[in-house]
């Protein structure tokens, strides 16, 4: 996971020429193997190149770079060039290590450049450092959907304790039948059902005979259970790690 902190401290080397000594903001280098999607990724103080897939860049074109080299030159009119003002937003996929940077290109039209590297270490140092070059004026958030989270364990949690307390209803109003039932075989001349019929006249339902073995506690209880269950999974889901982190620029 990238840091969460902005700064070009660290990326500022010192430049000694005609005796006077300037600041010069390091260049920053991705090459294949390391880069998946393209040969080459240099990124500058104010631009962000990417040469398009090749084969691997020469020892000697990465030291030229890194000393300086003019970057039009050596990767050649194929490349696309990001001036990083013109960056909108930024994405960082944890998942396929990719970084998809959204920017205004020409006649102000929204451009996206899909970057994939071989191993989050290398996309996390990339998303870093293009994050201290954009500046303070990028805000992070990520793309995780709390909703879509939440939904299946809050739903598992709703259907529980609904299924229980119906269960549990109509195995008390299956105990007061059976109870009737036992009193009018003892002799009980006036036994009646809950809703004032004689006994005789309510046969067991295929329901009563399918659950009314069961005991409202059990029910209960296996609810309980079942609603521990969803709360521990709904905890999981919003604990999780989010997939991926974004970078959007204030409007």
């Amino acid at each position: 996971m990238p840091a969460l902190k902005s700064g070009s401290n660290e990326d500022t080397v010192e430049v000694r020429a005609l005796g006077a000594v300037t600041q010069a903001t390091k260049r920053r280098v991705w090459a294949c193997p390391e880069l998946s999607s393209h040969s080459l990724l240099v990124l500058t103080a104010d631009r962000l190149y990417l040469a398009p897939a090749a084969a691997e860049p020469k020892p000697e074109t990465l030291a030229t770079i890194q000393s300086g080299g003019d970057l039009e030159q050596l990767l050649g009119p194929l490349a696309i060039t990001i001036d990083l003002v013109s960056v909108r937003r930024v994405k960082l996929d944890l998942l396929s290590n990719s970084l998809v940077v959204e920017y205004l290109g020409r006649g102000h039209e929204t451009s996206r450049a899909v970057i994939t590297f071989a191993s989050h270490e290398a996309a996390d140092a990339c998303f870093t450092k293009l994050w201290r070059r954009l500046g303070d004026g990028m805000r992070l958030g990520d793309q995780t959907d709390k909703w879509a989270l939440a939904r299946g364990p809050l739903v598992l949690l709703l259907a529980s304790l609904v299924a229980t307390a119906a269960l549990a209803l109509v195995l008390s109003v299956f105990e007061d039948f059976e109870s009737a039932r036992v009193a009018s075989k003892a002799g009980a001349a006036s036994a009646t059902g809950p809703l004032g019929q004689p006994v005789e006249a309510i046969p067991k339902t295929p329901l009563e005979a399918l659950i009314g073995w069961m005991n409202w506690k059990v029910i209960c209880a296996i609810g309980g259970i079942v609603a521990a269950a969803s709360q521990v999974w709904l905890y999981r889901r919003l604990t999780t790690p989010p997939v991926s982190l974004e970078l959007a620029r204030d409007v």
